[in-house]
């Protein structure tokens, strides 16, 4: 599916389309293991000339399905490389941060007040200096539980607590001891993403409490390049349903966000 922008819409109008577009799409790539995997690679191995979100580079990849690595037109410029003419821009979201005064504190923090929609360009638009580029401070492959354990934001105890692999209260984390550390960090990813998810002191029932952590899990041990068919069958047994996931996937795909980035800190 090729999203074709109606050339009419501009401004505001413009940036609510993209953004309900968005959402729609990131509802149903939760659904589908094989979707997710398509994009945790196209947001892992994108060149990182800026540091763009997963749903942008979704959003880039409908309207651009050959996308690789985005920059705008002046960060293109200063590579050396020029956009080729007649090449159509690509549309994301920016967020808008504006700067206010903390009542309790009366520090200056930084929140998003909403997005604008601002233009990029693919690799592929542009010609001219040849890149010179890697991967190495991306966190990928190998990496251990006990790197894991230093981003949760709970204090986290491994030991046996019945037959459960992992669960969370307000006050700890507990992960069962296994011989498999890859299995152990895809169930702390888990439990990491029902704190995240705000799953303590939420309303939701269970069922789609846990299809959303699981999904989640499963989004970032994809970019870790861990192999994690787990995921599938355990969201089937929750019933994972297009209609159960239905309204959830940007939240999701932002909290899987959310933690890789906490990942890439270590």
């Amino acid at each position: 599916m090729k999203l074709e922008i109606p050339r009419e819409l501009k401004g505001k109008e413009l940036t609510l389309y993209l953004e309900d577009t968005m959402t729609e799409f990131m509802d149903s790539i939760v659904q589908d293991p094989v979707e997710i995997d398509r994009f945790v690679r196209l947001w892992s191995e994108n060149l990182g000339l800026h540091n763009y979100s997963l749903g942008n580079c979704v959003l880039a990849w409908m309207q651009y399905p050959q996308v690789s690595m985005l920059a705008g037109f002046k960060k293109w410029k200063s590579l050396g490389r020029n956009v080729l003419r007649g090449e159509r821009a690509i549309k994301i979201l920016a967020p808008l941060i504006r700067k206010i005064r903390d009542t309790e504190t009366d520090d200056e923090i930084y929140v998003v007040k909403g997005f604008k929609y601002v233009n990029v360009f693919d690799v592929n638009q542009t010609d001219g200096k040849n890149l010179s580029f890697g991967h190495e401070k991306m966190v990928k492959g190998n990496i251990s539980f006990n790197e894991i354990r230093k981003i949760s934001p709970l204090p986290v105890i491994v030991k046996y607590d019945g037959t459960s692999n992992g669960n969370i209260t307000p006050e700890r984390i507990i992960i069962a001891p296994k011989d498999n550390q890859s299995s152990m960090t895809a169930c702390l990813c888990h439990e990491i993403a029902h704190y995240k998810l705000g799953h303590l002191d939420s309303d939701l029932d269970r069922e789609t409490k846990e299809i959303e952590a699981e999904t989640v899990s499963y989004i970032v041990t994809s970019y870790l390049g861990l192999n994690n068919e787990k995921s599938k069958y355990y969201v089937g047994a929750w019933n994972g349903t297009g209609n159960k996931l239905k309204g959830h996937g940007r939240k999701i795909i932002a909290v899987a966000e959310a933690i890789v980035r906490d990942l890439e800190k270590i």
